[in-house]
């Protein structure tokens, strides 16, 4: 007996409904996964000198402590790809977030170079893990929801990196222990964040056709594995300048700008500031003009406002221009990744984990580069390396094509 119209039809709407509830619910677990993963991020930064002091480090046993952690990030990278294809981005993330908090509330715990290094290491490897494995997750979320937000999600990361921060400084403002704000602040991100990251989708729900192969070129349009050169330049150009503004910027203003103590530190503040909010513009950009132009653009403007700041070398035209390379290269990674998330490599592995590896790359070596040409020569020369890199990001911006 066949249903009546009017049933069929409500049915149908019914179960549209609930599909975008499910898309809905979705998009709000993978944005939780950011959240989480950047606020517990931001804790560390603070609370380092206490840390440090607590381990009874100088200058280089911190400094070995931290290569542990960068060199936990680039391992997490690597191995995400076998472990995503083993129990899913779900699964990862899940129980990735609440052992990454259990690893930043044990830092006040450590008081040795080898346990501080070794906490660092394992914290480092579960964020670089972690990090791939939501950002595939933003991918599938993002082509069942049907919109662009990526660059959002990205935005969300950014903002959430800054509360964590705010909230590690608000604890050592009032005079709290280390070993009793970190723990509880870790497990309040953690706990949090668990009622929302039940929502990201399922294995099968994550799951996506390869886009492109680098065994299957096709006609009219760049090799796969060329392509993928490309994004991880534009990866490894991106997250390069980003460290070195982070790292680099106040020095920079202070030593060689010349800029007060109290302006130095803007320099770092217009960058996220401007990295920030051009994410969560990102995606409209996109919509209207295309991924290439807004990566090309972005990272074309801030070659302009580099060259800029280093010709003129005054304090305010300074971090005007940090500030606008913040506006341009903001939504550069979320498309690099974005694309990355929709190339696959011989074997059906995602693109994704080898250009975020890239990425980490850059902001490890850049820091140190200018580190390098800095005592050889000056800081002003030295700032010549993330100009290139913006150029280098430039000419490969092609490479973050829609798919």
């Amino acid at each position: 007996m066949p249903v009546p119209a009017h049933i069929a039809q409500t049915l149908s709407m019914a179960t549209a409904g609930e599909e975008q509830r499910a898309v809905r619910r979705a998009r709000v677990g993978v944005t939780a996964a950011f959240a989480a993963h950047a606020m517990l991020s931001g804790l560390l930064g603070p609370w380092i000198p206490r840390i440090k002091a607590q381990a009874g480090l100088d200058a280089s046993g911190l400094g070995i402590a931290l290569t542990g952690f960068a060199v936990g990030l680039l391992a997490g990278t690597r191995v995400a790809d076998p472990a995503i294809r083993r129990w899913g981005g779900r699964r990862v993330v899940r129980g990735g977030i609440p052992v990454m908090g259990v690893g930043f509330a044990l830092l006040p715990a450590a008081r040795s170079l080898a346990s501080l290094t070794l906490l660092f290491l394992g914290i480092g490897l579960l964020a670089g893990l972690i990090d791939v494995a939501m950002n595939i997750e933003a991918v599938a979320v993002e082509r069942r929801f049907g919109r662009r937000v990526m660059s959002a999600i990205h935005g969300t990361w950014s903002v959430a990196l800054f509360a964590g921060a705010a909230l590690a400084s608000a604890g050592i403002a009032a005079g709290l222990s280390i070993g009793i704000h970190l723990p509880i602040a870790a497990a309040l991100v953690v706990v949090v964040s668990a009622a929302f990251l039940r929502w990201l989708p399922a294995a099968g729900e994550a799951t996506e056709a390869p886009v492109a192969r680098p065994d299957e070129p096709q006609a009219g349009r760049s090799s796969p594995t060329r392509v993928l050169l490309l994004l991880c330049l534009v990866a490894m150009g991106s997250f390069l300048v980003e460290g070195i503004a982070v790292e680099w910027s106040a020095v920079f203003l202070r030593e060689s700008v010349g800029a007060d103590p109290g302006a130095a530190g803007l320099g770092v503040v217009a960058f996220s500031a401007g990295m920030a909010a051009s994410r969560f513009l990102g995606d409209r950009l996109v919509a209207r003009f295309g991924q290439p132009v807004v990566a090309r653009v972005g990272a074309s403007s801030a070659f302009v406002a580099l060259a800029a700041m280093l010709i003129v070398h005054r304090p305010v035209p300074s971090i005007a221009a940090l500030g606008i390379v913040g506006l341009g290269f903001g939504p550069v990674v979320p498309l690099a990744f974005r694309t990355a998330g929709r190339t696959f490599r011989s074997g059906h592995a995602s693109a994704l984990p080898l250009v975020a590896t890239a990425g980490y790359m850059g902001s490890i070596v850049g820091p140190l580069l200018v580190g390098f040409i800095a005592d050889l020569a000056t800081l002003r020369i030295a700032f010549l390396v993330p100009l290139v890199a913006t150029a280098v990001s430039a000419l490969a911006a092609g490479a973050t094509r829609d798919k």
